[in-house]
């Protein structure tokens, strides 16, 4: 009889393990499904940007509310997955390009390996601003190796074309 009683136990535990498992996974859930209505009205300017901020602090939305701000930088600080923490990073150099910060998007575009998945763009960006500082050799450099490592894909293509556009300057 005693044997039936821990069995008893052990199968209430059981269950017990699986409803409680279920009931927090079901409430993460709705958590986030409240949230996403919430960042949803903050798209349409219902709420303002400190409370979005406020409520979206530590969760999968943050970095999206952050690059809807246009705070790029926090946003890469606040990702750690590599691939997406690498697009973010790539968007932060976008970002400094567009407000002429060339020599910061060199700097920067240095962190990178061939590994990441952006490489051909981060290499792009460099020989934008290369050409930008009035620095046309190093812009066609960087532009050649792009053209060679990555033949036949849009990256290729842009290098022909600036190659093209950087060699008939130059005459």
């Amino acid at each position: 009889m005693r044997d039936f009683y821990i069995l008893l136990a052990v199968i209430f535990f059981i269950v017990s393990g699986v409803w409680l498992y279920n009931y927090l996974k079901e409430r993460k859930v709705e958590r986030l499904k409240s949230l996403s209505y919430k960042v949803y009205l903050f798209e349409k300017g219902k709420i303002s940007e400190k409370e979005i901020l406020k409520e979206t602090k530590g969760t999968p939305f943050y970095p999206y509310v952050l690059a809807e701000l246009r705070k790029y930088e926090k946003a890469y600080e606040s990702i750690e997955d590599k691939d997406f923490k690498n697009f973010f990073k790539e968007r932060v150099l976008s970002d400094n390009y567009l407000k002429g910060e060339y020599k910061k998007v060199l700097e920067k575009a240095k962190d990178f390996s061939e590994e990441d998945f952006n490489f051909p763009s981060f290499k792009s960006l460099e020989a934008f601003s290369y050409q930008k500082l009035g620095k046309k050799e190093k812009a066609l450099s960087v532009w050649n190796s792009i053209k060679e490592k990555y033949p036949a894909t849009y990256f290729s293509n842009l290098a022909e074309i600036e190659i093209f556009l950087l060699k008939g300057a130059a005459k």
